[in-house]
């Protein structure tokens, strides 16, 4: 496709060029007013282009309306040479479509602006705390835009889609699993879980597993910690080792597996010794998050570490997040219940149960304290939101 610019003084001046050039198949893609005149912005269709070359080809070949089977194949011999032009003009169409789309969309976020402003200021507010832009679009669609109420309406419908598991894991007790990628801190709230449990309980009734034989140092600092609350530690480097030491170990109330960091795209995560398989049934994983990582990532994490049968999930780094918005979308589109908070390194300070309406509340504050997170409106008006908004 050839895009072209083309001025003239008049508009009929302009689409004459146009036409003189391309034909009547010219495609207009933009008009203008500009000093001294008007600007159009035209190609030539695809189609139409290949038409136009096949109908030149042929009048050069011969005059005559008849051709040989050697000249009806010969445009094979330049297959590859085709192919690259198909493929060039392929990429400008999917850029003219890509930049119509968004042209589009700032057209139509503009005119929602101005007939439904009511809701648009709703929509703003949720993106400044760091919700996504489907969940933003679908909270305020489910309530009345213009009511003075809209806004408390909405926190409502939050909070109760936000699962919260309701008993405290500690209390609960049994085999319990740490999943999740590297460097979200779940050694460290391995640790936190352990010395809030023997400060309610023996140190006789905890055990404590780990299977990360990956990383340095890994094991040691998990000794560490153990040592100093007497609990002793038990390693396992393969399915049948873990499935041996939770049998021994079933007489204790709870049992804490510290398993080795992966990403969410190593396909090695189905091998993880507490991936669900069969001997593993009694073991509830749950998923440790980073508080700080952006949506798109947990989103991918989420749908990597889901196959290997998640319970809830664990928030880390809660201090590090400059917004809690990302966490409450991805809980709320994946239903994902959620049991405890950690917001810093202290141990076992640093560790508490999460309330729906607290979470809520933390976003909210984060989302006022954090102007630099609020949505440019120049991009919304270039139909770029639904783009910032997911990578955030």
């Amino acid at each position: 496709m050839k895009i072209k610019r083309y001025f003239a003084p008049t508009m009929r001046l302009a689409m004459n060029l146009v036409r003189k050039e391309h034909g009547d198949d010219a495609v207009i893609l933009s008009t203008k007013d500009v000093d001294g005149g008007v600007e159009i912005v035209a190609a030539l269709d695809p189609e139409a282009m290949q038409y136009q070359e096949e109908h030149l080809h042929q009048n050069t070949v011969s005059g005559s309306t008849y051709q040989s089977p050697e000249t009806l194949a010969s445009p094979a011999i330049g297959g590859g040479e085709n192919s690259q032009e198909l493929a060039g003009m392929a990429a400008e169409i999917q850029a003219v479509k890509a930049m119509l789309e968004n042209q589009l969309s700032g057209l139509a976020w503009g005119q929602t602006s101005q007939n439904d402003p009511h809701k648009i200021e709703l929509i703003k507010k949720l993106l400044q705390l760091g919700i996504g832009w489907n969940l933003s679009q679908k909270l305020v669609e489910a309530i009345d835009a213009k009511s003075p109420q809209a806004w408390a309406d909405i926190l409502r419908n939050m909070e109760r889609s936000l699962l919260v598991e309701e008993r405290d894991m500690i209390e609960r007790g049994g085999v319990i699993a740490l999943v999740g990628p590297t460097g979200v801190g779940k050694t460290t709230t391995i640790a936190k879980i352990a010395s809030r449990f023997v400060m309610r309980n023996a140190p006789q009734e905890l055990a404590l597993i780990t299977t990360d034989c990956y990383k340095i140092g890994a094991q040691a600092q998990l000794k560490t910690f153990a040592d100093l609350i007497n609990v002793p530690v038990h390693v396992a480097t393969t399915q049948g080792e873990l499935y041996a030491l939770l049998a021994s170990l079933r007489h204790k109330k709870m049992i804490l597996v510290d398993t080795a960091g992966m990403s969410q795209r190593d396909l090695q995560l189905s091998q993880q010794p507490t991936s669900g398989h069969e001997g593993a049934t009694n073991v509830r994983n749950y998923l440790v998050l980073s508080a700080a990582t952006q949506l798109n990532v947990m989103t991918d994490i989420v749908g990597s570490f889901g196959k290997m049968g998640i319970k809830g999930c664990i928030l880390t780094k809660v201090d590090e997040a400059l917004q809690l918005g990302n966490i409450l979308t991805l809980l709320i589109e994946a239903q994902l219940p959620i049991s405890l908070l950690s917001s810093g390194q202290r141990v076992p300070e640093d560790l508490e149960l999460v309330r729906s309406r607290e979470l809520i509340d933390r976003a909210i504050v984060l989302g006022h304290q954090n102007k630099n997170v609020s949505q440019d409106e120049q991009a919304f008006r270039m139909g770029m939101g639904k783009e910032i908004t997911d990578a955030q």
